[in-house]
This record gives C-alpha cells, sequence and structure tokens, in this order.
C-alpha cells in the first residue's frame, strides 16, 4: 500500500464487497480481484500466531505445568538500524509488562531476520492459544511459533565392544574440506582418535559429559566410517567439527541449548569457518562440505521457506558451500486404509502389505513434510532409505519392505519452495521395524529402531568407562551423514583433477557446484519406479506428471551411486564443465558423440545434471533470484532427438530448485553428422530484477553410456575432440573448462 490512507480505503471496498452491496463504478476491477480471495484484513493475531503454536503449548504445559512456556516472537525486520533497536526496546518493555524473560535475541542483517527467544508464563502462552493477549497483539512482532529445538535421543549400546581400530598417528595434515555441525563427540573414540578437529564457538565440552556424546560421534563415525557393518576403509582426511548440541541436566537426549537461538550459533559456525569471527582468521575457508542434520521438530516446511533455511542459503552463495541436511524423521503414527485390528495387519501376506504401507504413507504425506531447514534451495536434502548392512531381525517383529530402494518409516517427505525437488536424493538410513496400535477399527503405524537393525556406529559409554562402544541407529541425520561420506570422496577426485590444469579446486568459487553436481549425478529411481508407480494415485494415465511428483516426495532424484562417478568403464565417459554465469546469458558446450555410439544400435544413456547456486530473496515469493536451466543452442529444452526419457520426476518441476537431472537413453541409430558433436547450453535468468548483475556458478556434468564396454577408448576419443565453450554473443571463445 502506498499510504494508509489507501489500505483504508481498500478495507472499505472489500466490507462493501462482503456486505453484498452493488459494485461501484470505479471499482469494476476490485470487485473481480475480490471474488478470489476469502478475505482481505490488516495484519492480526491470526496472521500472527503459528498454525503449530497451540499444540506446543498444550504439550508443554502438560509436561511441565508449573514452568514458564519459551516461545520464539519474530520482529519485523526493519532497513534502519535505529529502528531495530527501538523494536528491540519495544519486546523488552513488551516481556516487564507480561512478566517475561528475554533469553537470547538474534539479529542476521542479510536474510532481514530478527528475533528473540522468550520465556512467558502459563497463563500468556494461553491467551496466545485464544489468540488474545498483548503478545498476540503486539505490532512489532511479525510471528510468534514455537522454540526452534533440535533433540536427538539415545539408542541402546551393543554389548560387543569395537576391536581396536588403527588409530593416526596425528590429523591428517591437509586443509580440511568437510566440516560436521553437530552434536559433540567423543574424540578419543577409538574410531575418532586422531581423525576429528574441534573447534569451539558456542559449546564448549564441559557442556556435554562425555557419556553423553551420543549424536555427534555417530554422525563423525559414519562419515569417517560409513556402516561399520560394510567393512569399507576409513576416509583418511580429517573430520572438523564445531559443536551445537548440548546435554542439558534432567533430559536424557542432546539438544540444542535450550536457552539459545539455534539458527545464531549455525550463522556464527559457518561465518567462523569462512571468514572467521571478531577480526579473527578463518578456521576452516578451505571447507566446501558442511554435514548439518540437526533441524527444528516445531517446524515443518509449509510454503515459505523458514529463516534457518534462508540463513543456509544465504552461507551457501556467500561462501561456496555446500550443505548436506537431513530431511528431517516424523515419528509420528499413520493410518492404514486396510487392516481394521492389528492382528490382520500382523497376519497380512508380506508383499500385500508393503503395498498397504505404501499407499498410507503417499496418502498420508499432507503430515509428514520434510523439517525446516531441509527446505533450503542451495542445500542437497537428503531422505533415508530403508536399508543397512545389519542382518536378519529377530523373530516376532515385522520388517515392513524388501529391499526394493523404498523410504523407512520415518523419513520426511518433499516438496520444497516452490514445489522444487526435496529431498533431492536418498541414501541408506537404517531399517526400522513396524509397530502398530489399534483404535475404534483404525489402525495406526510407525517405525521403531531396535537394536538389531540400522546402521553400525561408534557411541558414547553411557557408564564412561571405555572409549570403543558401538551401536545401531537410524534416521535421515545416518543417510545425509553417509552422503557427506562420499562427497569427501569426491572432493579428492575433484582436487586431483583440477590440479592437472594447476588450480585450486577447493578454492574456486564453483567448488561448491561441482561436488553438488556430481553427488547427483549417478542418482536414477530405477526398479522402485516399477514399484511405486501402480501403487501411488492417480492412476488415469493422462495425470502420470502428478504421479512422478508423489514418487518424488518421496525418493528426490533416487539413491546416490558413487561407482558411476569415480570408477571407470569402458562403456562410458563422463564430462564435467563449471563456471560463473549472469542473467541472460547462455553458454554453449559442443560434446562429441563418441564413434563407438555412431551406428551402433547398442543401448546408449546420456545423463545430465546441472548444479547451481542462487542468491535468495528472503521478502519474495519467487525467493531463488536466479534460475538456470539445460537448453540446446535455439534455447530449446530438447537437446537430443536419439534418446527418450526415463522413469524420473517431471522436467518441470526439475526447473524449480538449484538442481536439475535427467536420465534419457534409448537404441535409436545416431547417424554420422558433419560435426560429429550435440549441443548442451547453460542458460540464465533472474527471476527478481535487481539481481540481474548478480553471478551464479554452476557446474554440468554429463555421461555418455553405451549398452556394453567397447574396445574403443571413450575416453580419449572424447577429450581429444573437445570444443571449448563459448558464451552466445561473444566475439572470442572463453577458455575450455570441461573435464573428462
Amino acid at each position: 500500500m502506498p499510504s494508509m490512507d489507501g489500505l483504508q480505503r481498500l478495507l472499505a471496498l472489500w466490507n462493501r464487497y462482503t456486505a453484498g452491496e452493488a459494485r461501484p463504478a470505479e471499482a469494476k476491477e476490485w470487485w473481480q480481484l475480490f471474488g478470489y480471495l476469502r478475505d482481505v484484513r490488516t495484519w492480526s493475531a491470526q496472521d500472527r500466531i503459528d498454525p503449530n503454536l497451540a499444540a506446543y503449548i498444550t504439550r508443554t504445559i502438560e509436561r511441565q505445568p508449573q514452568r514458564p512456556v519459551r516461545v520464539e516472537l519474530d520482529l519485523w525486520y526493519r532497513q534502519n538500524p535505529d529502528l531495530r533497536v527501538v523494536a528491540r526496546e519495544y519486546l523488552e518493555a513488551l516481556l516487564a509488562v507480561v512478566n517475561g524473560r528475554l533469553l537470547d535475541f538474534v539479529t542476521i542483517d542479510p536474510i532481514q531476520y530478527q528475533a528473540a527467544l522468550v520465556e512467558i508464563p502459563a497463563g500468556e502462552a494461553l491467551a496466545l492459544q485464544a489468540m488474545s493477549g498483548r503478545l498476540a497483539n503486539a505490532d512489532a512482532v511479525m510471528r510468534v511459533r514455537p522454540q526452534s529445538l533440535y533433540q536427538a535421543s539415545f539408542g541402546d549400546e551393543i554389548d560387543t565392544e569395537t576391536a581396536a581400530a588403527d588409530t593416526p598417528v596425528a590429523l591428517d595434515d591437509r586443509p580440511a574440506v568437510v566440516a560436521l555441525i553437530d552434536g559433540y563427540p567423543v574424540q578419543n573414540h577409538a574410531l575418532l582418535a586422531n581423525r576429528v578437529d574441534i573447534e569451539e564457538i558456542d559449546v564448549a565440552g564441559a557442556q556435554v559429559p562425555v557419556n553423553r556424546r551420543f549424536h555427534g560421534t555417530a554422525m563423525a563415525s559414519l562419515i569417517l566410517h560409513g556402516d561399520l557393518s560394510l567393512g569399507d576403509e576409513p576416509l583418511t582426511r580429517a573430520l572438523k567439527i564445531i559443536p551445537i548440541l548440548a546435554a542439558p541436566q534432567g533430559v536424557r537426549a542432546e539438544t540444542t541449548p535450550p536457552e539459545r537461538l539455534p539458527i545464531g550459533m549455525v550463522f556464527r559456525a559457518v561465518t567462523a569457518l569462512a571468514a572467521g569471527l571478531d577480526g579473527s582468521e578463518p578456521l576452516g575457508n578451505r571447507v566446501v562440505l558442511i554435514n548439518h542434520s540437526v533441524c527444528d521438530l516445531e517446524a515443518p516446511f509449509a510454503k515459505r521457506p523458514s529463516p534457518w533455511a534462508r540463513l543456509l542459503d544465504f552461507l551457501s552463495h556467500r561462501y561456496g558451500v555446500l550443505f548436506i541436511v537431513s530431511a528431517g524423521n516424523i515419528r509420528e503414527p499413520f493410518q492404514l486404509d486396510t487392516y481394521a485390528s492389528d492382528d490382520e495387519l500382523n497376519a497380512a501376506d508380506h508383499i500385500q502389505r508393503q503395498v498397504v504401507l505404501l499407499r498410507s504413507l503417499e496418502r498420508s504425506k499432507g503430515g509428514r513434510s520434510i523439517l525446516s531447514p531441509a527446505e533450503s534451495v542451495n542445500a542437497l536434502t537428503v531422505g533415508a532409505l530403508h536399508a543397512d548392512g545389519a542382518g536378519d531381525g529377530p523373530d516376532g517383529v515385522i520388517d515392513p519392505f524388501s529391499p526394493i530402494g523404498v523410504t523407512n518409516l520415518s523419513s520426511a517427505t518433499g516438496l520444497g519452495v516452490n514445489r522444487g525437488i526435496k529431498p533431492d536424493l536418498v541414501e541408506a538410513g537404517g531399517r526400522q521395524v513396524l509397530r502398530s496400535e489399534h483404535n475404534d477399527g483404525v489402525v495406526s503405524v510407525w517405525g521403531e529402531e531396535i537394536p538389531q537393525f540400522g546402521q553400525l556406529v561408534a557411541t558414547a559409554d553411557p557408564f564412561g568407562l571405555t572409549a570403543t562402544k558401538i551401536m545401531r541407529s537410524t534416521g535421515t541425520s545416518n543417510a545425509a551423514a553417509l552422503v557427506t561420506r562420499t562427497g569427501v570422496k569426491i572432493a579428492d577426485v575433484l582436487e586431483s583433477l583440477f590440479a592437472e590444469d594447476g588450480q585450486d579446486w577447493s578454492l574456486l568459487p564453483t567448488r561448491a557446484v561441482t561436488l553438488k553436481a556430481l553427488l547427483a549425478h549417478g542418482c536414477a529411481w530405477s526398479d522402485v519406479f516399477r514399484v511405486l508407480d501402480p501403487i501411488y494415485p492417480p492412476q488415469d494415465a493422462r495425470r502420470w506428471a502428478r504421479r512422478r511428483e508423489s514418487i518424488a516426495r518421496f525418493l528426490g532424484y533416487g539413491s546416490v551411486n558413487i561407482d558411476r562417478i569415480v570408477s571407470a568403464e569402458g562403456s562410458r565417459i563422463t564430462l564435467l564443465a563449471d563456471d560463473v554465469i549472469r542473467h541472460d546469458q547462455r553458454h554453449e558446450y559442443r560434446i562429441p558423440i563418441p564413434r563407438a555410439m555412431i551406428g551402433n544400435r547398442e543401448l546408449r544413456r546420456v545423463v545430465t545434471t546441472l548444479a547451481y547456486s542462487s542468491p535468495v530473496d528472503p521478502q519474495s515469493n519467487r525467493y531463488r533470484a536466479l534460475a538456470l536451466e539445460i537448453v540446446d543452442q535455439n534455447g530449446r529444452r530438447d537437446f537430443w532427438s536419439g534418446v527418450k526419457s526415463v522413469p524420473q520426476p517431471h522436467p518441470e518441476a526439475t526447473r524449480r530448485g538449484t538442481l536439475q537431472h535427467l536420465v534419457l537413453e534409448g537404441t535409436k541409430l545416431i547417424s554420422s553428422t558433419m560435426t560429429g558433436d550435440f549441443v548442451l547450453c547453460v542458460q540464465a535468468r533472474a527471476t527478481i530484477k535487481a539481481f540481474e548483475p548478480v553471478p551464479a556458478p554452476y557446474a554440468l556434468a554429463v555421461t555418455l553410456e553405451l549398452g556394453q564396454p567397447v574396445r574403443q577408448d571413450l575416453n580419449v576419443d572424447v577429450a581429444t575432440r573437445i570444443r571449448p565453450k563459448v558464451q552466445v554473443g561473444a566475439p572470442i571463445p572463453i577458455r575450455p573448462r570441461i573435464r573428462s
């Protein structure tokens, strides 16, 4: 509204419209617009109070009826710093009136965020439930929501202790490329000693007794060793860790410190790594990959990105880092649509029960959304597959799924911002057994951990006697840690590859997006599509795009397959390009078709993955300020007629995020052409005009593949014929940035 007078005139027109009055002659367009709206009002308690707040307050008071309630207050962000000071003074005065207490206050200017963690009496909290009281009607407060809090519960350790690990003599002296922002680990554990480098920013070791350091220890173990059941070789590169979880007295869980806003700690941790705090040197300016398997349990994603997600998006673009985040775990039961009793469920045929579970999970997806900050558009969000290296389970439990590549029962589902693909990919997150309850003819089920299932990881000894304990655990945090482990392996390859051209990969502006592109490049739905496609609605053949969207909510682009990226094979070649692009530019790549593919009717596949980092506008519904996509030299999206799309997310959905992954295959004969090339282009446009001058780093990975190995060396054939990239409209070619 240009003025208060304009706002009042608009409200007056709305009141006349809802009263059924005749339309004024000058209000024709307004009456037409009002026909699409439910309400027009000034910002009020109805908008200010988060929809999840009432249930949160009820749970909190039931647990501790005599204790105050902690809530977060997001203030309207003011561009003028003096007004931001006034807003804080207003809040402090308001808290004094309601007998509240200010616990933490954070301002992060780049994402236009100013918020407070406060403690209020139970009576004031109950007034918020009724959308009344001083806080509910405080004009300086934009939103009142539950406290951002992450809790990691503990599993049961296994009686068998680990064998003595081969502990390195000292930390690897190479600069760290990966950091873990999570819990405080048991740094002298046999599996972690001389492998982790801990940096204390906001959480010190004294705040976390050694016998309660579970989550950070497990995540570090998975990154360094993988699932111990599988016997993989450990990473030799040191893991940098910044703890942000504490272990409060009286709580059998690790949590973000109850009197701190987690977003402030994450901001300080990443700033310390990339730029240094308070004038100090950066703690890890070569860190490219950040594992962040901590989420807000009270903030399922709904339409608009949360402040936590906005922070990750800003930091990733500002510092050129890639966040690997977990989709979140939903432990709440969901209803089955078939069985009327627990006995009927338990006695059901395994395959038929599997179909019912998958169908019922899909039907309940509206209440199982990814948890903040998993909607971050620049991050890689990871869901958990029902898979691990454990053997058969004990008698009397139900293993709900065959090893068909579906997510476990707790893995949260997408989509993301503006219906973009989330999670981006999935990885093994441990098997969970099926538990159920029967109430009034309705059977509800959920996933539960048992000591015999899950990934085998290092853990703390609850009695503090040894540093060799192991346990099994499950969840999307585990899956994210395994993707991070894969990322470190790819980073080692990238360092060597770029070093051949005399470049230090870990200092390039494209470092994070090259890693992002390659992590996703091996993904595919493969056989799981044939299981889910006949189960998920709608079954109308004309609405196949909606059905693929339903599958993408659970699987993203599919599971990671590092072997397709870093292992050599005679039937395929992978090319990687990286650069920086701006609005209204198109970068062209001419890729030679291997001679072995010309005149050959063997099945062939073309896989293209475009990954980029976009600045974001926290105030705009468009949010993602730059959009890149893969096109041909004429700007069209169909770039090779010799192949067809395989089952995967709908191409339109892939263009809504910052990761576009296409798998195309077919047996159509490719005839020899004059050039022997096909052309791919990366095209950029600004979705918000103010960002037209802002550059976006990107990476493009392309794999050409035949159905079987050939005698001809595809790498030599293509590498000798690679053309340099040219920018459309540029008078001379830009330096070659394609690597095979």
